[in-house]
């Protein structure tokens, strides 16, 4: 009886100080507490105009997608061309634009995605990223040029780089799994027989690139049916498109 007296005693105890500590944080010194009731809260529009003002294009489950990646992917798409900002029009820049941003939000979907739920049953090998970083090296004039690129993208060094690329190996094998195509002989030969009049020749002198183009036309449309019913169906009222910061021009 002692001890449940003692403990009931030491609980009111307890409950006194918790008052007195919020009377005096919400009438005499303002503190935590009081700011956190009295401190109007961020809404929507306000942090939608901060990301707008810190050059945010796009947002998908609030992640923020940047102008600056999506110039720096135009650059990158012209420079590999021999072209440069200052040989395209408005028009020009406007449609890349519109097809980098929609790019960077289903990457960042397909990240997502991994994350989620496929994460522990796609595994990179090194040597599949040693490949990777050789055929990606060769893309470039010179390894100078490549080290360019990677700084200017904010790469720290040799391990950064394998890890951006095994991720990008992850997503491409997750994708491949998503976005299934086969074409069999007998599908390639229906089609063959259907366009003969097109080819000079036998079925087989043309075996291998009809049933190439075939195969790119199915996994468009399997992207397209995947892109639709798997990335953008489920991420509905997720992403948000700020048009006005993705197609401003310089000095507007």
């Amino acid at each position: 009886m002692r001890n449940l007296a003692k403990a009931m005693a030491i609980r009111f105890g307890v409950y006194g100080i918790l008052v007195i500590y919020l009377a005096c944080d919400l009438f005499l010194f303002q503190g935590p507490v009081y700011r956190s009731l009295n401190e109007p809260q961020r809404d929507e529009k306000t942090e939608i105009a901060e990301a707008k003002a810190s050059g945010v294009v796009a947002r998908v489950y609030y992640r923020p997608i940047f102008r600056a990646q999506v110039e720096e992917k135009m650059v990158e798409y012209l420079w590999r061309r021999g072209r440069t900002i200052d040989d395209t029009t408005e028009g020009e820049r406007r449609l890349l634009r519109q097809v980098i941003v929609n790019e960077l939000i289903d990457d960042e979907l397909v990240k997502l995605q991994i994350k989620v739920s496929m994460s522990k049953e796609v595994f990179v090998s090194g040597i599949q990223v040693d490949q990777a970083l050789t055929s990606e090296m060769k893309r470039y004039p010179s390894e100078d040029v490549f080290g360019a690129l990677a700084e200017r993208a904010a790469w720290s060094g040799v391990r950064e780089r394998r890890m951006r690329l095994a991720a990008r190996i992850q997503r491409a094998e997750h994708l491949a799994r998503m976005v299934d195509a086969k074409v069999s002989e007998e599908e390639a030969r229906n089609w063959f027989e259907v366009n003969r009049s097109a080819f000079s020749g036998v079925f087989e002198d043309h075996q291998i690139a009809i049933i190439d183009a075939l195969l790119v036309e199915k996994r468009e449309k399997a992207w397209k049916g995947f892109r639709i019913e798997k990335l953008r169906r489920y991420a509905k009222g997720k992403i948000d498109l700020f048009e006005e910061v993705l197609f401003k021009e310089e000095g507007e």
